[in-house]
């Protein structure tokens, strides 16, 4: 008898990374508010690999006079339920298109927020700004969802206190980046694996409060590409990376033959479908994760003769007579 395990194990992989590159130059009296150079914390480095992939967003925002120490300012909505911000031909230095023009207001406080490829309802919006953001995963297009928010003040003629008078939005993934990978760490040639059927089970749909936690948090299925043949001492790492809601149980399902070479062919020794495997890190926003299915054969079969009674003498029997 042939003993199979199956091992297990991730690997939580982030780099996180935060620059700028900030010059400061003083707007014009009445120059419209501007938004571009925007800045991907490209932890997961999915999807969004960087802020080159960025080709437009939704701006929300709010301005209010400045008021003395202790006061509330009055804030006023700038965008309604939201602006399009979109990049078309524009440099990341430069301005982007938005479809709603506003202007900077002398001695102001300006907030801004920004969102891609998330949905904001008309009742998850205060003061101008977001609240609440759904999401829903698509595993055919996936979409990466992220989200920045940005600060400005102008002084008495209207100068705002950012670079170059443009809003410079630094974006953070809100999903976590899953990708399976499979290792035959079989140390024979005559042994190799079908994995068909990959989906990566996890947090697809929900909608997360902002500076919170995610909530009304569906499960869903995220299929991933099967792989004919792992050859032994290989690793394949499947394409169709998945983002998944994070701070929720990730699963990986698959079907596998195990299959063993006879002369020139190959024949199925073992079929399991439908093998469920639990990642054990529960996945945290702006990070990525690899998980590895380990595909291990049990102890090497091996041969001998028994010590005891591995062979006996023959049996005495009565003499008999030849004629």
């Amino acid at each position: 008898t042939i003993m199979k395990k199956i091992l297990f194990s991730v690997l939580a992989m982030a780099a996180f990374a935060a620059c700028s590159n900030e010059e400061q130059i003083a707007a014009p009296k009445g120059q419209a508010i501007a938004f571009g150079d925007a800045f991907v914390d490209n932890a997961t480095k999915a999807i969004y690999d960087d802020a080159d992939d960025i080709k437009g967003f939704t701006v929300f925002g709010n301005v209010a006079a400045k008021v003395a120490e202790g006061e509330t300012p009055n804030y006023v909505a700038l965008y309604g339920n939201g602006a399009a911000v979109t990049r078309g031909d524009a440099n990341l230095g430069a301005a982007w298109t938005c479809n709603v023009v506003r202007y900077w207001t002398p001695s102001c406080l300006y907030n801004f927020a920004a969102i891609a490829n998330g949905d904001v309802a008309a009742n998850d919006i205060e003061n101008g700004l977001p609240t609440k953001i759904s999401y829903t995963a698509n595993a055919a297009d996936p979409k990466d969802l992220i989200y920045a928010t940005a600060l400005a003040t102008t002084d008495e003629s209207g100068a705002p206190s950012i670079t170059s008078g443009i809003v410079a939005f630094s974006f953070e993934h809100l999903l976590s980046r899953v990708k399976v990978s499979f290792l035959n760490s079989r140390n024979s040639s005559d042994y190799r694996y079908v994995i068909s059927d990959v989906k990566i089970v996890a947090g697809t749909a929900g909608t997360l409060t902002i500076g919170s936690a995610w909530n009304n948090v569906t499960t869903g299925n995220l299929a991933c590409n099967s792989i004919e043949a792992l050859g032994y001492s290989t690793t394949a790492t499947l394409s169709g990376t998945q983002l998944v809601i994070p701070g929720t149980e990730v699963k990986v399902s698959f079907d596998y033959q195990e299959q063993l070479k006879v002369g020139e062919s190959w024949s199925t020794i073992n079929t399991v479908n439908d093998k469920v495997l639990t990642i054990t890190t529960t996945p945290v926003k702006n990070n990525s994760y690899n998980a590895t299915v380990q595909f291990t054969a049990g102890n090497q079969i091996n041969f001998t003769v028994a010590a005891t009674g591995g062979l006996v003498d023959f049996a005495n029997d009565s003499n008999v007579t030849v004629q």
